[in-house]
């Protein structure tokens, strides 16, 4: 674990500072980095990704404790840091890059690098937090490169979203998404002095395990998504007012067939929804589709 001032002494060596564009927070507690590892548990030979490893003080606790760690760092300047700090590791590959080829797809040399499967731990960027996560769990529904575990430090905001129930306003999408492919166990609360620089807003630890049971119920990741942003656009609307709403990605006799089936009230509103109603609708759609003959749009 790094202190802050080796940090520091890291950065000033190299003529580098904290980039603002990158999210860039080093976590500098090691009593909350310990709590990170001790959630994500795991064993030795697991393959484990880390997103942003900056000065690398999470990526050294993870090249002990792991057979292989694939660590990508978008920043060039920490990319040949840490080159030069641990490339002499033969169990770590390090990757300069994006690990978002785009908002819809994870870096190909990301999933090449840790393919078949993996764990993902990291203290994650805000900014790319979301598309990740659910890119992860999307990939890991259909079978592909398989993270079965994320464990991370992300805002506080987000780790709202991803642990909402019915009915409150962090209730959306994303809680939605993973209350039907995984399970959430919340960590530690980590307060923003816990960073450097210090950054305006707590944070939390959080771990999502990929729960297949779960995910088996549902026909179709890519109809749910439609749906949700269908029925999450305009929230304080009726759920029924999506029936009516211009370029729509379903047939409205088939929307309205599974708003029914999943017997969903049309004066609710979508955060009113629990998640196993939008599952039922998602499949119910999916099935429709494979009457018609169609495909699910992209």
């Amino acid at each position: 674990m790094q202190t802050l001032s080796e940090i520091r002494r890291l950065l000033s060596r190299a003529g580098l500072s904290p980039a603002r564009q990158f999210g860039q927070n080093f976590l500098i507690d090691g009593n909350l980095l310990d709590k990170l590892l001790s959630l994500a548990e795991g064993d030795g030979r697991d393959i484990v990704l880390e997103v942003g490893p900056g000065t690398g003080s999470l990526t050294g606790e993870l090249l002990s404790r792991f057979e292989r760690v694939v660590a990508i760092e978008i920043d060039r300047g920490l990319y040949e840091l840490l080159r030069d700090t641990l490339g002499d590791r033969t169990n770590l590959t390090l990757i300069h890059g994006d690990v978002l080829s785009s908002k819809h797809v994870i870096n190909p040399q990301v999933v090449r690098a840790v393919e078949p499967a993996a764990r993902l731990i990291a203290n994650l960027p805000y900014g790319i937090a979301t598309p990740l996560i659910v890119l992860c769990l999307k990939m890991t529904w259909r079978g592909l490169c398989r993270i079965d575990r994320m464990t991370f430090t992300i805002q506080q905001e987000l780790a709202d979203r991803l642990i909402a129930s019915p009915g409150g306003g962090d209730y959306g999408p994303l809680s939605v998404l993973t209350g039907l492919l995984g399970r959430v166990t919340p960590g530690a609360p980590v307060p923003a002095g816990a960073f450097f620089p210090k950054p305006k807003v707590a944070s939390r630890i959080l771990r999502i395990d990929f729960d297949a049971s779960r995910a088996a119920r549902l026909a179709d990741v890519d109809v749910l998504a439609k749906l949700l942003s269908l029925a999450f656009a305009q929230r304080r609307k009726q759920i029924g007012s999506i029936l009516k709403r211009k370029r729509c990605p379903f047939p409205v006799e088939d929307l309205e067939a599974a708003l029914d089936e999943a017997q969903i009230d049309l004066s609710l509103r979508a955060e009113r929804i629990a998640p196993e109603q939008f599952r039922s609708a998602a499949n119910s759609l999916r099935r429709s589709q494979d009457d018609s003959g169609g495909g699910v749009a992209q």
